[in-house]
């Protein structure tokens, strides 16, 4: 007779199942955190939207539909974006390490080691930065944030960019 049972387990367990990490931290929940960065996603497209329009609408009288026209338009709509980000959230990231959003759903962003909030810049440039940047090149800007936000569907319910900035979302 065989003594290899085929039903034992052949791996651990990556991460609690109640949802805490290895520092006994309570993790946001995907269904959280999806919550908080639409709350996140609907303030700026509210606050963005009528901006953009008129933007739109102000480079289309000064100049033609030139390709360089259109690039001007985009580059000039993404820094509105990210100034309107900072507007609205700066602060909250600068002193509680979270958005709008993430205050709704009461949960923050720390570091996953030292499990406190981590300085500003550092945590716009690492976090956010990187993939504001790629969201401009053709193509690949839709594809690397679709593939960022897909993978909070691992075992440690991180995203890419968590996994960049080496940060965690917890509840608190």
């Amino acid at each position: 007779m065989n003594d290899v049972n085929p039903y034992s387990p052949t791996a651990e367990v990556a991460s609690d199942p109640f949802g805490y990490d290895a520092s006994g931290q309570k993790l946001a929940t995907r269904g959280e955190r999806f919550l908080g960065a639409l709350i996140d996603w609907i303030i700026q497209l509210i606050l963005v939207l009528p901006l953009a329009i008129g933007l739109g609408i102000f480079v289309g009288m000064q100049m033609s539909e030139s390709r360089a026209a259109s690039l001007i338009a985009e580059l000039a709509g993404g820094v509105m974006g990210v100034v309107i980000f900072l507007a609205v959230n700066g602060y909250l990231l600068a002193t509680q390490g979270r958005t709008v959003g993430k205050m709704v759903m009461k949960t923050r962003i720390v570091d996953r080691n030292t499990n406190q909030i981590q300085p500003f810049w550092p945590l716009i440039l690492k976090r956010y930065s990187w993939l504001w940047l790629l969201t401009l090149i053709p193509i690949v800007g839709g594809i690397i944030p679709l593939i960022d936000a897909l993978m909070i569907f691992r075992a440690n319910i991180a995203c890419l960019h968590d996994d960049v900035a080496n940060t965690k979302v917890i509840k608190g």
